[in-house]
């Protein structure tokens, strides 16, 4: 299917016209490395700015949680305070019989207390210390500094506080009574702390409330949150929230459950959690001395907001470069095509036959010279269609006289085979075989006209050349052939061979005034789709250089190398330029020439 349809497009760009693939072009080089320029843009974008906002964040909140268990040690170390001092473990410890009466020494002991916990009030970290006393204290009921135990052992709060093996144990958020107005109250996160005797160690003579300020803890974790839409919260083990910087989204049933869910089984250290279609990322880490956990999520929403703004502002603009570059681009097509339909319409109209047509242009880009190249043409055609005229009957002169070439080699065969018929009569064989051999020699060499024929055909020929050659010089000329079978298959250029073995007989072999014999050997091959035909002597040979040279114009005499220079330039034209002759020889040794042509089955010209 794919190649279907990448045929469909390849086969619409060709026949599309020039202007469509101007244009396409353009699109593809204008629209698509913008839009993966944009991409690649965003994506890397996105990335940094989401590394960014959780780096941001994750620094945001360890600051949080480092501030957060600063407080708490400081609230601990208070209670600690309060835990040892003696005047607590005193008071605390009196007997109800001999002090509940004493009133003088129970405002003494009140102004004592009062005194060492006013030090804590309104601190940068603790609010208000409160001890619970017993109810028989005359200022058990003050509920400021002090408080009933009495009634606050009616309380879930100090049922929970007995079983807890913990050193302090954390309050919901509650409100307390402002000391400078009574009738005011204000949110506070508080611990409490059994306070038991020195003397009698496992004795519980009290408890103490140390508070802090909620705002304060909520400024922490405020500044904590640097998304608008995120929130960091402050959870206890029962699930309830002690503070949040976002209350409306840390109260929401389905992301503080989901959260939950996943701190059930795992530790959150920024992972991303779904609610519905939301993706959040999450962080949650334990305050250490308190059951609270310290949790922050972000949506991913927020996250990618500033780089869905990025986005949107580059695909604007890569819209608008794209449609004004597109606009341009669409007037230089214009302008282009718009010359080349015109050069288009006017070679129409030569096609048609009117040659009385001009294009002017002042351009000298190639468009330009391809008109005035144009221009030149349609007059040299005008020439040419006058000077056509003039040459038809010098045409059909030569057409006369090419029938009249035809008629000669067939009186030329008749003549010979009448004197073939005459040696016969007249018991002449040597002038029969003279005559056989000469009319197979020209009836070889005019192959009915071809100019392609088997290379049987062409050793043949040669063979009948030596023959003859053997008449005139008494046999003087061994011809020996060894030429693969497979070889008849194949086609070659006719008179290759003999001006070869020619030139073997003349300039080789007949060149040893000593001799005046030889031997001439024709061997062929077929290698990787290669005609490989080699023609050897044994003649006088010749010098490096000048076998160098023979093919070459430095080289080439009219008795010797011209009718090699000839065949070679012939192959070389038909074949290409790879193929052709080779020429090897050694003085005193003999020549070696080399015939190379592609392996050809039919006889059709090979095109080049």
């Amino acid at each position: 299917m794919k190649n279907k349809f990448l045929i469909k497009i390849l086969k619409y760009f060709r026949s599309a016209t020039i202007k469509k693939k101007m244009m396409l072009s353009y699109f593809v080089l204008i629209f698509i490395p913008l839009s993966v320029l944009t991409v690649v843009t965003y994506v890397n974008v996105s990335k940094g700015y989401e590394s960014q906002i959780k780096f941001s964040a994750n620094q945001s909140f360890d600051q949080a949680y480092k501030f957060l268990s600063y407080k708490i040690n400081s609230l601990i170390a208070s209670s600690d305070i309060v835990y040892f001092n003696t005047d607590v473990q005193t008071v605390l410890t009196r007997n109800r019989s001999e002090y509940e009466q004493d009133i003088i020494q129970q405002n003494i002991d009140m102004n004592k207390l009062d005194s060492f916990l006013y030090n804590f009030r309104n601190t940068e970290d603790v609010f208000r210390v409160c001890i619970y006393v017993p109810g028989w204290l005359m200022y058990a009921d003050q509920d400021i500094n002090f408080s009933n135990i009495d009634r606050f052992k009616q309380t879930d709060a100090y049922k929970k506080l007995m079983k807890s093996q913990e050193k302090v144990m954390w309050l919901t958020p509650e409100k307390i009574k402002d000391e400078s107005n009574l009738s005011k109250t204000v949110p506070v996160l508080s611990l409490l702390r059994k306070i038991r005797s020195r003397e009698r160690i496992g004795d519980i003579i009290g408890i103490e409330k140390v508070s802090i300020q909620e705002e304060n803890v909520k400024d922490i974790i405020t500044k904590a949150n640097i998304t608008k839409t995120g929130v960091v919260y402050i959870q206890n083990s029962e699930g309830s929230i002690i503070c949040s910087s976002n209350p409306d989204i840390s109260n929401k049933p389905e992301i503080k459950d989901r959260i939950n869910e996943a701190l059930s089984y795992e530790a959150l250290s920024w992972n991303k959690i779904t609610v519905g279609t939301e993706n959040y990322t999450v962080n949650a880490r334990a305050v250490s001395n308190t059951d609270w956990t310290l949790i922050t999520a972000i949506p991913y929403s927020e996250v990618l907001s500033e780089s869905t703004k990025i986005r949107n502002l580059l695909i604007i603009l890569t819209l608008a470069i794209g449609v004004i570059s597109y606009i341009i681009a669409y007037f230089i097509s214009k302008s282009t095509t718009g010359r080349i339909i015109m050069l288009k319409n006017k070679m129409e109209r030569v096609q048609e036959g009117d040659l009385d047509v001009n294009i002017t242009s002042k351009s000298q880009d190639e468009i330009g010279v391809l008109i005035n190249s144009f221009n030149y043409m349609v007059k040299r055609i005008s020439l040419m269609a006058e000077q056509q005229y003039k040459t038809g009957k010098d045409i059909k002169n030569a057409e006369l006289k090419a029938l009249q070439a035809q008629i000669n080699p067939h009186f030329l065969y008749n003549t010979l085979d009448l004197i073939n018929w005459k040696a016969i009569d007249n018991k002449v064989p040597e002038i029969a075989e003279i005559s056989r051999s000469l009319a197979k020699f020209y009836k070889l060499s005019l192959s009915r006209g071809k100019d392609i024929i088997p290379i049987e055909d062409e050793i043949k020929h040669a063979k009948t050349y030596v023959e003859i050659q053997n008449l005139r010089f008494s046999n003087c000329i061994t011809f020996e052939v060894d030429v693969a079978e497979e070889l008849n298959q194949y086609y070659i250029l006719k008179l290759i061979l003999q001006p070869i073995v020619e030139n073997a007989i003349l300039h080789g072999i007949l060149e040893n005034r000593e001799r005046r014999m030889g031997t001439i050997r024709l061997t062929g091959t077929l290698e990787n789709e290669t005609v490989l035909l080699s023609v050897e002597d044994d003649g006088v040979g010749m010098t490096k250089e000048k076998a160098q040279e023979i093919l070459t114009v430095k080289g080439t005499s009219e008795s010797h190398g011209y009718g090699v220079r000839n065949i070679n330039n012939r192959i070389k034209l038909c074949y290409g330029q790879q193929y052709g002759l080779t020429y090897h020889s050694v003085p005193g040794k003999g020549t070696l020439v080399e015939i190379r042509i592609p392996a050809m089955k039919t006889e059709e010209m090979p095109s080049v």
